[in-house]
Protein backbone atom coordinates (compact mmCIF):
# COMPACT_ATOMS: atom_id res chain seq x y z
CA UNK A 1 0.00 0.00 0.00
CA UNK A 2 1.44 3.57 -1.12
CA UNK A 3 2.22 6.02 2.04
CA UNK A 4 3.45 9.27 1.89
CA UNK A 5 6.34 10.06 4.20
CA UNK A 6 7.24 13.77 5.69
CA UNK A 7 10.51 14.40 4.11
CA UNK A 8 10.76 18.01 5.42
CA UNK A 9 8.63 20.61 7.34
CA UNK A 10 6.62 20.61 3.96
CA UNK A 11 7.77 18.38 1.89
CA UNK A 12 6.66 15.35 1.39
CA UNK A 13 7.61 11.98 -0.84
CA UNK A 14 5.50 8.58 -1.54
CA UNK A 15 6.60 5.40 0.01
CA UNK A 16 6.24 2.41 -1.55
CA UNK A 17 5.93 -1.39 -0.78
CA UNK A 18 8.76 -4.56 -1.05
CA UNK A 19 6.96 -5.34 -4.13
CA UNK A 20 7.90 -2.23 -5.82
CA UNK A 21 11.27 -2.76 -6.61
CA UNK A 22 10.73 -6.45 -6.73
CA UNK A 23 8.30 -5.88 -10.22
CA UNK A 24 10.63 -2.68 -11.37
CA UNK A 25 12.86 -4.92 -13.97
CA UNK A 26 9.89 -5.97 -15.66
CA UNK A 27 8.50 -2.47 -15.45
CA UNK A 28 11.29 -1.26 -17.38
CA UNK A 29 11.53 -3.84 -19.86
CA UNK A 30 7.34 -2.80 -20.75
CA UNK A 31 9.16 0.62 -21.07
CA UNK A 32 11.46 -0.56 -23.59
CA UNK A 33 8.98 -2.08 -25.95
CA UNK A 34 7.15 0.53 -25.82
CA UNK A 35 9.46 2.79 -27.01
CA UNK A 36 10.26 0.52 -29.50
CA UNK A 37 6.90 1.18 -30.88
CA UNK A 38 6.01 -2.78 -29.56
CA UNK A 39 2.63 -1.48 -28.07
CA UNK A 40 1.36 -5.00 -27.87
CA UNK A 41 4.41 -6.07 -25.52
CA UNK A 42 4.50 -3.08 -23.47
CA UNK A 43 1.05 -3.15 -22.75
CA UNK A 44 0.70 -7.45 -21.77
CA UNK A 45 4.12 -5.96 -19.52
CA UNK A 46 2.44 -3.46 -18.10
CA UNK A 47 -0.60 -5.43 -17.41
CA UNK A 48 1.73 -8.35 -16.03
CA UNK A 49 2.95 -5.18 -13.30
CA UNK A 50 -0.06 -4.36 -11.83
CA UNK A 51 -1.27 -8.06 -11.67
CA UNK A 52 1.43 -8.25 -8.92
CA UNK A 53 1.36 -4.55 -7.69
CA UNK A 54 -1.91 -3.06 -8.64
CA UNK A 55 -1.15 0.58 -7.19
CA UNK A 56 1.68 0.61 -9.34
CA UNK A 57 1.33 4.33 -10.45
CA UNK A 58 3.91 4.21 -13.21
CA UNK A 59 2.24 1.04 -14.94
CA UNK A 60 -0.88 2.59 -14.54
CA UNK A 61 0.53 5.64 -16.43
CA UNK A 62 2.32 3.84 -18.77
CA UNK A 63 -0.28 1.76 -19.47
CA UNK A 64 -2.86 4.66 -20.29
CA UNK A 65 -0.43 6.16 -22.46
CA UNK A 66 -0.22 2.55 -24.55
CA UNK A 67 -3.89 3.09 -25.00
CA UNK A 68 -4.03 6.39 -25.63
CA UNK A 69 -1.58 5.58 -28.74
CA UNK A 70 -4.09 2.72 -29.97
CA UNK A 71 -7.12 5.49 -29.90
CA UNK A 72 -8.43 3.80 -26.81
CA UNK A 73 -8.89 7.30 -25.09
CA UNK A 74 -11.77 6.81 -22.49
CA UNK A 75 -10.51 3.58 -21.27
CA UNK A 76 -6.78 5.35 -20.87
CA UNK A 77 -8.55 8.10 -19.07
CA UNK A 78 -10.24 5.70 -16.86
CA UNK A 79 -6.86 4.36 -15.82
CA UNK A 80 -5.22 7.76 -15.37
CA UNK A 81 -8.32 8.38 -12.64
CA UNK A 82 -7.51 5.15 -11.25
CA UNK A 83 -4.36 6.04 -10.08
CA UNK A 84 -4.90 9.36 -8.99
CA UNK A 85 -7.52 7.94 -6.67
CA UNK A 86 -5.02 5.67 -5.46
CA UNK A 87 -2.36 8.26 -5.08
CA UNK A 88 -4.62 10.58 -3.29
CA UNK A 89 -5.55 7.49 -0.83
CA UNK A 90 -1.69 7.48 0.63
CA UNK A 91 -2.35 11.53 1.70
CA UNK A 92 -2.39 11.59 5.03
CA UNK A 93 -5.41 13.71 6.92
CA UNK A 94 -1.85 16.04 8.35
CA UNK A 95 -1.35 16.98 4.49
CA UNK A 96 -2.00 20.60 3.75
CA UNK A 97 -2.87 20.81 -0.02
CA UNK A 98 -2.25 24.51 0.34
CA UNK A 99 1.47 24.35 2.44
CA UNK A 100 2.88 21.06 1.86
CA UNK A 101 4.60 19.87 -1.28
CA UNK A 102 5.50 17.06 -3.40
CA UNK A 103 8.39 18.03 -5.32
CA UNK A 104 9.67 17.01 -8.62
CA UNK A 105 13.05 16.33 -7.25
CA UNK A 106 12.49 13.46 -5.46
CA UNK A 107 11.83 10.48 -7.80
CA UNK A 108 9.17 8.39 -6.23
CA UNK A 109 6.96 11.76 -6.70
CA UNK A 110 7.17 11.65 -10.45
CA UNK A 111 4.83 8.30 -11.39
CA UNK A 112 1.72 10.49 -9.43
CA UNK A 113 2.64 14.16 -10.80
CA UNK A 114 3.23 12.25 -14.30
CA UNK A 115 -0.52 10.43 -13.42
CA UNK A 116 -2.17 13.91 -12.27
CA UNK A 117 -0.93 15.21 -15.61
CA UNK A 118 -1.88 12.75 -17.79
CA UNK A 119 -5.41 13.00 -16.54
CA UNK A 120 -5.68 16.71 -16.67
CA UNK A 121 -4.74 16.26 -20.60
CA UNK A 122 -6.64 13.75 -21.23
CA UNK A 123 -10.18 15.64 -19.82
CA UNK A 124 -8.59 18.93 -21.47
CA UNK A 125 -8.34 17.18 -25.15
CA UNK A 126 -11.91 15.78 -24.49
CA UNK A 127 -13.04 19.23 -24.11
CA UNK A 128 -13.71 18.98 -20.15
CA UNK A 129 -11.76 22.40 -19.58
CA UNK A 130 -13.77 23.24 -16.59
CA UNK A 131 -12.68 19.77 -14.63
CA UNK A 132 -8.78 19.73 -16.11
CA UNK A 133 -7.80 23.28 -15.20
CA UNK A 134 -7.96 22.31 -11.02
CA UNK A 135 -5.94 19.33 -11.55
CA UNK A 136 -3.30 21.47 -13.34
CA UNK A 137 -3.71 23.83 -10.98
CA UNK A 138 -2.98 20.94 -8.12
CA UNK A 139 -0.34 19.95 -9.66
CA UNK A 140 1.20 23.35 -9.86
CA UNK A 141 0.58 23.67 -5.94
CA UNK A 142 2.09 20.35 -5.14
CA UNK A 143 5.16 20.89 -7.33
CA UNK A 144 5.36 24.52 -8.15
CA UNK A 145 8.76 24.39 -9.66
CA UNK A 146 6.49 22.73 -12.74
CA UNK A 147 9.51 20.59 -14.15
CA UNK A 148 6.67 19.13 -16.70
CA UNK A 149 5.13 23.21 -17.86
CA UNK A 150 2.05 22.47 -16.83
CA UNK A 151 1.73 26.36 -16.43
CA UNK A 152 1.17 26.33 -19.93
CA UNK A 153 -1.79 24.39 -20.13
CA UNK A 154 -2.94 26.04 -17.18
CA UNK A 155 -2.71 29.62 -18.94
CA UNK A 156 -4.64 27.95 -22.14
CA UNK A 157 -7.81 27.18 -19.98
CA UNK A 158 -7.79 30.13 -18.03
CA UNK A 159 -7.86 31.51 -21.02
CA UNK A 160 -10.70 29.52 -22.75
CA UNK A 161 -12.71 30.10 -19.46
CA UNK A 162 -11.97 34.01 -19.95
CA UNK A 163 -9.98 34.15 -16.27
CA UNK A 164 -7.52 36.59 -17.25
CA UNK A 165 -7.06 37.88 -13.41
CA UNK A 166 -6.25 34.77 -12.83
CA UNK A 167 -3.35 34.45 -15.50
CA UNK A 168 -2.32 36.92 -14.30
CA UNK A 169 -1.66 35.79 -11.09
CA UNK A 170 -0.29 32.12 -11.93
CA UNK A 171 2.49 33.96 -14.41
CA UNK A 172 3.20 36.10 -11.53
CA UNK A 173 4.84 33.59 -10.32
CA UNK A 174 7.28 32.66 -13.34
CA UNK A 175 8.45 35.93 -13.92
CA UNK A 176 11.59 34.44 -15.25
CA UNK A 177 9.53 32.38 -17.51
CA UNK A 178 10.56 31.77 -21.03
CA UNK A 179 7.67 29.99 -22.04
CA UNK A 180 5.52 31.30 -25.25
CA UNK A 181 2.56 30.38 -23.30
CA UNK A 182 3.18 32.79 -20.43
CA UNK A 183 5.12 35.49 -21.96
CA UNK A 184 2.86 36.23 -24.55
CA UNK A 185 -0.48 34.63 -22.49
CA UNK A 186 0.43 37.08 -19.51
CA UNK A 187 0.05 40.06 -22.59
CA UNK A 188 -2.91 39.16 -23.95
CA UNK A 189 -4.80 38.62 -20.46
CA UNK A 190 -3.58 41.91 -19.64
CA UNK A 191 -4.91 43.52 -22.91
CA UNK A 192 -8.19 41.74 -22.54
CA UNK A 193 -8.29 43.08 -18.47
CA UNK A 194 -8.07 46.68 -20.46
CA UNK A 195 -4.52 47.03 -18.90
CA UNK A 196 -3.55 48.12 -21.93
CA UNK A 197 0.09 49.96 -20.60
CA UNK A 198 1.21 46.93 -18.74
CA UNK A 199 0.16 44.82 -21.97
CA UNK A 200 2.04 46.62 -24.15
CA UNK A 201 5.19 46.20 -21.44
CA UNK A 202 4.51 42.94 -21.29
CA UNK A 203 4.21 42.16 -25.09
CA UNK A 204 7.44 43.45 -25.58
CA UNK A 205 9.17 41.77 -22.63
CA UNK A 206 7.90 38.44 -24.51
CA UNK A 207 8.57 39.91 -28.35
CA UNK A 208 12.35 40.22 -26.77
CA UNK A 209 12.50 36.95 -25.36
CA UNK A 210 11.18 34.98 -28.17
CA UNK A 211 11.07 36.98 -31.31
CA UNK A 212 10.40 34.57 -33.41
CA UNK A 213 6.97 33.59 -31.98
CA UNK A 214 5.82 37.07 -33.04
CA UNK A 215 7.20 37.03 -36.37
CA UNK A 216 5.14 33.57 -36.73
CA UNK A 217 1.75 34.56 -36.06
CA UNK A 218 1.79 37.53 -38.38
CA UNK A 219 2.61 34.88 -41.17
CA UNK A 220 -0.13 34.47 -43.89
CA UNK A 221 1.58 30.65 -44.37
CA UNK A 222 2.73 28.69 -41.39
CA UNK A 223 4.86 25.86 -41.99
CA UNK A 224 6.70 23.71 -39.67
CA UNK A 225 10.29 23.88 -40.14
CA UNK A 226 12.34 21.11 -41.42
CA UNK A 227 15.17 21.19 -38.72
CA UNK A 228 11.95 20.21 -36.42
CA UNK A 229 12.26 16.96 -34.04
CA UNK A 230 9.47 14.47 -32.77
CA UNK A 231 11.26 14.31 -29.28
CA UNK A 232 12.13 17.98 -28.30
CA UNK A 233 11.67 21.70 -29.15
CA UNK A 234 14.21 23.98 -29.55
CA UNK A 235 13.51 26.85 -26.70
CA UNK A 236 13.41 30.09 -28.81
CA UNK A 237 13.38 28.13 -31.99
CA UNK A 238 11.56 28.12 -35.18
CA UNK A 239 9.53 24.92 -34.32
CA UNK A 240 8.68 26.74 -30.77
CA UNK A 241 7.85 29.58 -32.70
CA UNK A 242 5.40 27.37 -35.27
CA UNK A 243 3.78 25.14 -32.19
CA UNK A 244 2.89 28.26 -30.34
CA UNK A 245 1.13 29.39 -33.55
CA UNK A 246 -0.60 26.07 -34.03
CA UNK A 247 -2.27 26.11 -30.41
CA UNK A 248 -2.59 29.30 -29.58
CA UNK A 249 -2.41 31.57 -33.03
CA UNK A 250 -6.45 31.65 -33.00
CA UNK A 251 -6.38 33.44 -29.65
CA UNK A 252 -4.40 36.10 -30.92
CA UNK A 253 -6.77 35.93 -35.09
CA UNK A 254 -9.90 35.84 -33.66
CA UNK A 255 -9.62 39.39 -31.77
CA UNK A 256 -9.00 41.78 -34.18
CA UNK A 257 -8.49 44.36 -31.40
CA UNK A 258 -6.28 42.08 -30.06
CA UNK A 259 -4.28 41.33 -32.99
CA UNK A 260 -4.15 45.28 -34.49
CA UNK A 261 -2.72 45.97 -30.85
CA UNK A 262 -0.49 43.11 -31.55
CA UNK A 263 0.78 44.48 -35.02
CA UNK A 264 1.24 47.84 -33.92
CA UNK A 265 3.62 46.98 -31.05
CA UNK A 266 5.59 44.89 -33.58
CA UNK A 267 5.53 48.30 -35.98
CA UNK A 268 6.63 50.11 -33.66
CA UNK A 269 9.72 47.51 -32.84
CA UNK A 270 10.63 48.05 -36.58
CA UNK A 271 10.37 44.97 -37.50
CA UNK A 272 10.68 44.60 -41.07
CA UNK A 273 7.68 43.15 -43.33
CA UNK A 274 10.99 41.04 -44.90
CA UNK A 275 11.24 39.50 -42.01
CA UNK A 276 8.12 38.21 -41.58
CA UNK A 277 8.68 35.88 -44.90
Amino acid sequence: MLKLSRVGLHDWEFAYPKIFNQVMEEFHKGCESMAEGDLPVAEKTFKSVLAQMPDHLDALHHLAMVQSEQGLVDQARDLWEQSVRIGRKAFPLEFKLDQDRLEWGCLDNRPFLRCLHGLAIAKYKNEEVQEALPLFQESLVLNPNDNQGVRAMAVEALFRLGKYEEIIKLTANYRNDIMPETLYGRAIALFKLGRRREATVALNKAIKYLPLVGKELLKKKHRLPKTSMLDRVTVGGADEAYYYWEQWGKFWEDDPDVFEWFKGNLKSRELKSTDLL
